[in-house]
């Protein structure tokens, strides 16, 4: 299975674009560098807010908790963490506890589930006395990453504060291209890990994103600010950057565990092993009966572009992925138990899973429909087909929120800040 024809035509464009220029591309200036370049223009005056976790760094590697602080013009006076918290060091889904910052003293509000309830929509209380919220965390480009629902969040409530929202913004690690994946079914009840009906790969930086939920998610537009990037185009995918990655959270301590993620993230939810513990977080698949030699093979009978299976340990395969293959990433989670069924005896995806399991599986697939089809057999190609309809309205639906080009800029600068104000 691969991509839409135009989509995959547009990465393999990407990578001839890269071999022609003959030379490294150019390093990559994020939201942050430009708003210290501007020197905090955009926050004269404020008391600002912070979203960030330890990915929220400029291209030296310097926190943004230690660049805003030091900034002049403005106050920095409240932190917020997402999930896995302000430092990053909390499992999946555990709570986070409101604290001080040792090295700042400011407060950090969990905008996740806390000892005393859940808080991932922000209170006016966490808000009151901010004049902007500034958000400067690297996302992976999944629908389910709940980064993005975290933004979509701290954009409504800033809305119905009347504060300013400043997105510092931040390369897609799959690049702007790929779009992949299935949208939220009209009766799906959106969930934190799939809040937008968008694909499960959606290819725009956490900048246009925001653009977008301000435009069709957000009951009342907020008052947007988007500190663009200078040097990113569509085709870069993170090796193209010259950027260091900086882990997202526990289980994301690579670039590829977080590419690995758009191709396993699914399988853990039903207790299929993808690497997460091991040498390969979600790179690897396994589980208890299988022959990993068996495995490769069938893996590598897909033939699917830019991915290879081979064994490790005699426990599993670990998938090694190209970062510009052609292959739909998102598609390996179900080719992954069709081959599983195939190869394991008595094997049932959702056989031996409970509620929670299968619920959760839903949730990230944005509908039921598609553990039902695997549970009736039908053969993945299908499944994956059935998403085309969907991928294709996505590319034209983007189209106004794009606030980068497939090539460079020639003739005119790239703007240091892209605004998109709203009247409250």
């Amino acid at each position: 299975m691969t991509l839409r024809p135009f989509v995959q035509c547009a990465v393999l464009a990407a990578g001839l674009f890269l071999v022609l220029a003959g030379t490294a591309p150019a390093a990559v200036v994020l939201g942050i560098d430009q708003l210290e370049k501007s020197n905090f223009a955009a926050l004269q005056g404020k008391r600002v807010g912070l979203v960030t976790n330890p990915s929220g760094v400029d291209s030296r590697g310097r926190s943004a908790i230690d660049v805003l602080y030091h900034g002049s013009g403005f106050h920095l006076v409240k932190l917020f963490g997402p999930e896995h918290g302000i430092d990053g060091k909390t499992g999946a889904g555990d709570p986070v506890a409101n604290s001080r910052d040792r090295r700042t003293g400011l407060p950090v509000y969990s905008l996740f589930i806390t000892p005393e309830g859940n808080y991932r929509h922000p209170t006016p209380q966490m808000f009151a006395g901010l004049d902007a919220v500034v958000y400067d965390v690297q996302d992976l480009g999944n629908r389910s990453y709940t980064f993005i629902s975290t933004l979509g969040y701290v954009m409504d409530e800033a809305a119905k504060d009347h504060v300013q929202v400043i997105v510092l913004d931040r390369p897609d690690p799959l690049g702007g291209v790929r779009i992949e994946g299935p949208r939220l079914d009209a009766s799906f009840t959106p969930s934190f890990v799939g809040l937008y009906n968008i694909p499960y790969v959606y290819g725009l930086t956490p900048g246009e994103l925001a653009e977008w939920i301000n435009s069709k998610y957000l009951p009342r537009p907020c008052r947007l600010t988007v500190i663009a990037m200078r040097g990113w185009i569509r085709p870069m995918v993170w090796e193209d950057t010259g950027l260091r990655w900086v882990p997202t959270s526990p289980n994301i301590p690579t670039v590829e565990a977080a590419r690995g993620y758009t191709a396993t993230g699914f399988l853990g939810e039903i207790g299929i092993d993808s690497g997460v513990g091991g040498p390969y977080p979600f790179q690897a698949v396994a589980a208890r009966g299988c022959d990993p030699d068996a495995l490769a093979r069938h893996f590598n009978a897909l033939r699917i572009p830019g991915v290879r299976a081979q064994t490790y340990d005699g426990e599993g395969v670990h998938l090694q992925i190209d970062p510009r293959n052609s292959g739909n990433l998102t598609a390996i989670n179900f080719q992954a138990i069709e081959i599983l069924e195939d190869t394991v005896d008595g094997f049932s995806p959702f056989g031996r899973t409970d509620f929670d399991q299968r619920d959760m599986f839903d949730k990230i697939s944005g509908t039921t429909s598609i553990r039902r089809q695997l549970s009736y057999g039908r053969p993945v190609t299908d499944i994956v087909h059935s998403w085309d309809s969907g991928v294709s309205r996505w590319a034209v639906e983007r189209q106004p929120y794009l606030l980068y080009g497939m090539t460079p800029p020639h003739a005119k600068k790239a703007p240091s800040v892209i605004a998109a104000n709203t009247p409250l």
